[in-house]
């Protein structure tokens, strides 16, 4: 009798133990499902210009033109697929020479908060904020060859430009960085050239085309002038027209 009641208590504890389990796990089924949204639409705004160097800073300094009155930047083109900026090229005095020479542009300068100046690398911008994903292409052709400032007639023959030491900064993560190229050169009135190309899922954000670094800037645009061309004792000049396209153009990167 005794051994019934013993084991009586044991059983119902056993049965406890088995049950209990299987309604915790019943709790534990009855989910509920919330969601979260948001919606990004195209930017329109316009973009400033970045530091090449930094283009991280959310309060860049702000690059002079010095083909502007006061040196205040050109605006750039609206939308959102924009070119926002692209550096003039200043190369400065040279004595008169019948010696094949090279020239390099000044680096681009940006103004600072104290009134001084500080050097960067000559730059071109662009912004794809259309949230599309289907790429662009920067192209560039230089319009005519250099020429007296007040006779157009009086051209610098033979006279080219370089661009070296090329590279593309961004605070977009790399991968999506855009194909460029490390250096190319320009013939006066001939088609555009593409030196930069963002493919489909390429060349989202903001980026800059830099020529050089903190190292090179100083010698990474060229101007070549042959020492058998005649030169007036005068400034000459010439225009590049940087045109952004949102088509892809299919780039051959050069080393």
């Amino acid at each position: 009798m005794k051994k019934s009641i013993w084991t009586a208590p044991l059983l119902g504890l056993t049965l406890v133990g088995l049950v209990a389990p299987a309604a915790v796990n019943a709790a534990s089924a009855t989910d509920m499902i919330s969601n979260g949204e948001v919606t990004f639409k195209a930017d329109n705004s316009s973009t400033g210009p970045k530091d090449p160097l930094d283009p991280t800073d959310p309060n860049p300094i702000k690059p002079i033109d010095p083909s502007n009155p006061g040196g205040n930047p050109t605006p750039g083109t609206s939308g959102p697929l924009s070119l926002d900026f692209a550096s003039s090229f200043t190369f400065g005095e040279a004595a008169i020479s019948s010696d094949d020479a090279k020239y390099y542009a000044k680096p681009q300068a940006f103004a600072q908060q104290d009134g001084t100046t500080v050097d960067r690398p000559n730059y071109v911008q662009v912004s794809d904020k259309r949230g599309t994903f289907e790429g662009w292409t920067l192209k560039v052709k230089q319009d005519k060859q250099f020429a007296v400032k007040d006779d157009a007639t009086r051209e610098l023959i033979g006279a080219q430009l370089k661009f070296k030491n090329a590279s593309l900064v961004s605070a977009t993560d790399s991968k999506y960085a855009p194909t460029g190229l490390a250096s190319f050169e320009l013939i006066p009135g001939t088609a555009q050239i593409a030196p930069v190309e963002a493919v489909k899922d390429q060349g989202m954000g903001t980026w800059i085309y830099r020529f050089g670094d903190d190292k090179q800037m100083g010698h990474s645009v060229e101007l070549s002038v042959p020492g058998k061309t005649p030169k007036m004792a005068k400034a000459y000049v010439t225009a590049l027209t940087w045109t952004l396209e949102s088509t892809p153009a299919n780039v051959t990167p050069k080393p």
